[in-house]
């Protein structure tokens, strides 16, 4: 059973550098590299990726 709450999240962010594997992306007060396997641009200035890895990079 789930609980039916989503372990993805939204971010504002900018897309700084990019390579074949990662995104290094800036909130505005934080700059951390992402996995490209791991996030999602949607092409309105956010990004969504899983909550876990927001929390441990202090994306949010």
């Amino acid at each position: 059973m789930t609980s039916g709450r989503s372990n993805l999240v939204d971010i504002d962010a900018t897309l700084v550098h990019e390579t074949d594997r990662a995104v290094l992306l800036d909130t505005g007060s934080v700059r951390a590299w992402v996995p490209k396997s791991a996030v999602e641009n949607n092409g309105d200035g956010t990004w969504t990726l899983p909550e876990a890895m927001a929390v441990e990079k202090e994306l949010v």
